[in-house]
């Protein structure tokens, strides 16, 4: 029976990529008859003029409809990839309803999903009761000190020695100060409290209570200032608030890519998006501040959205704000009539990461909108913006390159995080950009560089996460910045654990669909699966320390343990000792249907596939077919339907 939907995953790949053929294409015939050698068809393939891709409903993105929640991702993200492997995902979506629980309507409900302030705020205070409220100078000298100097979270979006300057002030006459700027301190002594609670000090005085305390406060003064309206300090308060409500998350909610939306729109309702330069009412100090917080803005959107599977909400087409410059607080103020020049990129300032970050999201920004446009673009523009990719990282600065380990021993383990996580980015961008060519590059051989480039694309994401691993655990090199391995990293090692999934599944689908003919796929790099094999085990491990605290690494350790075969049903030859435990349950939902409407109007049964519904995978691979949403819910226990029309 696997042979049989093998064949027909095979048939279904080719038909849909003759569907819309361009002005003088040249099909490869997939009904040859059985005599037509390989060679021959890897001529004929060889023979053909470049051609684009045509869109199939996968890349149109999906959604997926339950009891009480109905989500959208578009075709790039990683659970995408994961559940384009047919017959993975009858094997995950089965114990979904295990660990689903529909909320009683009934029953009240003691918390709410993040952010809080999207849900309004239960107690409210007055000014007065919040300046009351705060603990004594020293424990806030303390806490600001350590945002400065300990932290740096979010570079240059708060001027250091003008705020420090606020800062004594305000000690001078509390009552006087702005409501929204006590809403900036909580938020720096929030975010120093998360800090010192989880890794400095876990069994510090400070607890939870005193985190909520100062999370709640600054909602309060988010709403008692009427943030909507815009004004001084309200886009870096919110941004404060953004990453205290991020600091702990494992798996992204998309209650923050609402807010996300909320901070974009008000910054665009304060001018942020056009260059301060235009406006002469706007001060040299100020305008640069403008820079780095809209900067700030671009790289959260960016994120976010990606993590999600979303489209972006910062349009380039609208804006034309400058990029900050690489420049020390020190270096300017309030006072300053002229900014200076930026300090040459060999000088490691807070800023310069930013920088770093912003010239890759230049490019970056073009791909996420190849990812979730649904028009079709050609192969000229995937391959033109592969070199703009390969051009942003060749113009990092040298200090923030990744270059391996060795060249790394003699900076600070923050600096070390960064030129990783740019190395991910830079990955990471190159699998969005080609994920759509894997599967054509098995048909045409002109696709077969996105395939690989795809691949070791991922292999270098994965080994880079086994290396985060072993050196933030104690005693590492990224032990004391381990709290920096954000929700942001988690997502891209997702992202190149289903990729990964995805080839070695579809090597052992391969080895099966040899009686079948070879579709040219042999001419095409070859990937070492021995080495894909080992980067999943350690994956697999690694995800299985997670699990307790994430349902996104349940999901890829049950994927993975299916892939390896671990889990007695799946297509991996190799026995279960030769797999690291994965001792949690498999919870993996199955999100996306990969190949439902394809073709509705060829009659699968006439090609003589067979008539036989063995198995469990069958009917979940035939219901996506015919998109028959209740028998596809029968099979996973969820209601799903693809974005086709």
């Amino acid at each position: 029976m696997q042979d049989r939907i093998d064949q027909l995953e095979n048939l279904v790949l080719g038909l849909m990529h003759q569907a819309a053929p361009g002005p003088g294409d040249q099909r490869a015939s997939l009904n040859s008859s059985p005599s037509t050698g390989d060679s021959e068809r890897t001529i004929v393939a060889t023979a053909e003029p470049p051609r684009d891709v045509s869109p199939t409903p996968s890349d149109n993105g999906s959604i997926r409809i339950q009891q009480a929640t109905v989500s959208y991702v578009n075709s790039s993200h990683w659970a995408a990839v994961l559940d384009s492997i047919a017959d993975l995902r009858s094997h995950l979506a089965q114990e979904e309803e295990t660990h689903t629980r529909i909320p009683d309507p009934l029953q009240p409900q003691t918390s709410f999903p993040k952010p809080q302030l999207l849900y309004g705020c239960l107690m409210y205070e007055t000014s007065a009761s919040i300046i009351k409220s705060l603990p004594p100078r020293p424990v806030v000298d303390r806490l600001v000190s350590r945002y400065f100097n300990v932290l740096d979270i979010a570079p240059g979006i708060v001027h250091s020695s003008h705020f420090l300057r606020e800062y004594e002030e305000f000690w001078k006459a509390p009552h006087s100060a702005p409501i929204i700027w006590i809403g900036l301190l909580l938020g720096m002594m929030c975010l120093s409290t998360q800090l010192q609670q989880s890794f400095l000090n876990p069994t510090g005085a400070e607890s939870q209570v005193t985190v909520d305390r100062y999370r709640e406060k600054v909602i309060q003064c988010l709403i008692l200032g009427h943030y909507t309206k815009g004004g001084p300090y309200v886009l870096e308060t919110l941004i404060l608030y953004f990453l205290v409500e991020n600091f702990h998350l494992k798996d992204m909610e998309i209650g923050i890519w609402v807010l996300v939306g909320n901070i974009v729109q008000i910054a665009i309702h304060m001018g942020y998006h056009r260059d301060a330069k235009h406006f002469p009412n706007i001060t040299p100090f100020a305008g640069e501040m403008r820079r780095r917080v809209w900067g700030m803005i671009v790289q959260l959107d960016f994120s976010i959205s990606t993590q999600l599977g979303l489209p972006r909400l910062v349009k380039e087409s609208q804006t034309n704000t400058a990029e900050p410059r690489n420049l020390y607080d020190t270096d300017f103020d309030e006072d300053t009539a002229e900014l200076p020049p930026s300090r040459p990129e060999t000088e490691v300032t807070p800023t310069l990461y930013v920088l770093a970050k912003l010239r890759l999201l230049s490019v970056g920004v073009k791909v996420a909108d190849v990812a979730t446009e649904p028009r079709i673009h050609s192969y000229a523009q995937i391959l033109e913006l592969d070199n703009q990719i390969n051009e942003a990282r060749n113009a990092l600065p040298s200090s923030l390159k990744w270059d391996g380990l060795a060249s790394s021993l003699n900076i600070p383990s923050q600096t070390i995080i960064q030129r990783i996580w740019l190395e991910v980015t830079f990955q990471q961008l190159k699998i969005v950009l080609h994920r759509k060519f894997i599967e054509p590059s098995r048909l045409h051989q002109q696709y077969g560089s996105s395939r690989s480039a795809c691949f070791n694309a991922a292999m270098k994401i994965l080994d880079l996460q086994r290396l985060v691993d072993e050196e933030t655990q104690t005693d590492g090199l990224l032990y004391q910045s381990r709290w920096r391995v954000s929700s942001a990293f988690i997502n891209d090692f997702l992202l190149a654990t289903s990729i990964l999934c995805f080839c070695l599944q579809n090597n052992n689908t391969d080895k099966r669909k040899e009686q079948f003919g070879n579709l040219g796929d042999a001419d095409i790099e070859a990937v070492d699966m021995k080495k894909v094999r080992q980067l999943l085990k350690t994956s697999q491990a690694v995800w299985s320390r997670q699990c307790d605290s994430s349902r996104e690494a349940r999901k890829a350790t049950a994927a993975l343990r299916y892939v390896l075969g671990d889990s007695g049903v799946g297509p991996g030859s190799q026995s279960s000792e030769d797999v690291l435990p994965a001792p949690f349950p498999a919870t993996t939902v199955s999100y996306f249907p990969g190949y439902s409407d394809f073709m509705p109007e060829y009659n699968f049964p006439d090609l003589g596939l067979g008539h036989e519904n063995e198995g469990a995978t069958w009917p979940s691979f035939a219901a996506a077919l015919n998109n028959n949403v209740e028998q596809w819910a029968a099979v996973g226990g969820s209601q799903e339907m693809d974005l086709t029309s």
